[in-house]
């Protein structure tokens, strides 16, 4: 056969076969078409808007809400705000916190390896060492005038009295796995919650230390934790919601006490972008976040 020739069938036979798969591929007349949007042009629709944005001198390590006001640890300084973002007083504070927590009207302070306590206009009440020198403080709650502290040196939870003296080690009973200093803990009446950051979930323990519960799943979908270190901080609201934020695509979501996820409340853009998680407080309607030198007040709509 002519060389012409065969190049002239094979193309009529290429055709027909692209023909074919057309036709079979294509959708019915009484079928309707699927179109699969792409992820990032989805418009996400929050039920919070932007109230107030609060610029700071220094970067907030930790802040607390207590009343109308706002406290503030920078890197060596405790400074006291009013909720339009007047500062009203401040006062130091050794370098290298790491968090704080206000209970009883008094402001307790975290360091890597000791906790002091401050009444609200500054004045020291008290304070103690970590119970061992290779102590790794991130975190801590008070809850039943205890005080339970998270502790990545020793991937722990170490309870102490009000006054400071040790109680007892909370272990998980799968270990805590905590890449970085991202190792959150609050609680719930009598109900501690911790982060277990590394196994991408929120375990549950009662004040005497016993496991109750954990959820979480790894995965960058609505209701899972993505990346090594998520969820970064954990809050409980007013109506006993659980709130998350994440880090490397921050967003602030919010579960049920059981685990059962609810929505995304903030994502990225409205927080203000960037890689770090923002911490996450409430007060009443409200919802605050902080990162970098910034505090931003968000609202619930038609509230």
């Amino acid at each position: 056969m002519d060389k012409s020739i065969k190049v002239a069938v094979n193309i009529v036979i290429f055709l027909i076969v692209v023909g074919f798969i057309i036709y079979v591929l294509r959708p019915g007349g009484d079928e309707k078409q699927v179109l699969i949007q792409n992820p990032a042009t989805q418009t996400f629709e929050s039920d919070y808007q932007l109230r107030a944005s609060i610029d700071l001198k220094d970067s907030v390590v930790a802040f607390e809400l207590h009343g109308t006001r706002l406290y503030v640890a920078g890197k060596e300084s405790v400074s006291i705000y009013n909720l339009p973002g007047e500062q009203v007083s401040s006062f130091k504070i050794k370098a290298n916190v790491r968090d704080i927590a206000i209970s009883h009207k008094s402001l307790f302070v975290l360091y890597p390896a000791c906790i002091e306590n401050y009444s609200l206009n500054g004045d020291s009440l008290n304070a103690w060492d970590a119970c061992s020198e290779l102590s790794d403080y991130s975190s801590f709650t008070i809850a039943d005038d205890f005080v339970f502290v998270s502790d990545v040196g020793h991937k722990n939870i170490c309870k102490y009295t009000r006054e400071g003296n040790f109680v007892q080690f909370i272990e998980s009973p799968d270990k805590f796995i905590t890449p970085s200093h991202f190792f959150d803990i609050t609680h719930k009446n009598d109900t501690i919650y911790c982060a277990n950051p590394g196994r991408h979930r929120v375990e549950s323990y009662t004040l005497n230390g016993e496991f109750i519960a954990a959820f979480g799943r790894a995965g960058s979908d609505a209701g899972a934790f993505a990346g090594c270190c998520n969820p970064s901080y954990i809050h409980f609201d007013k109506q006993g919601r659980l709130l998350t934020s994440e880090k490397g695509n921050p967003r602030i979501s919010h579960y049920d006490q059981s685990g059962t996820f609810n929505q995304v409340l903030l994502d990225q853009s409205m927080l203000g972008g960037g890689h770090l998680p923002y911490q996450i407080k409430t007060l009443g309607n409200k919802l605050v976040t902080a990162a970098n030198r910034q505090i931003k007040v968000f609202e619930l709509k038609n509230k």
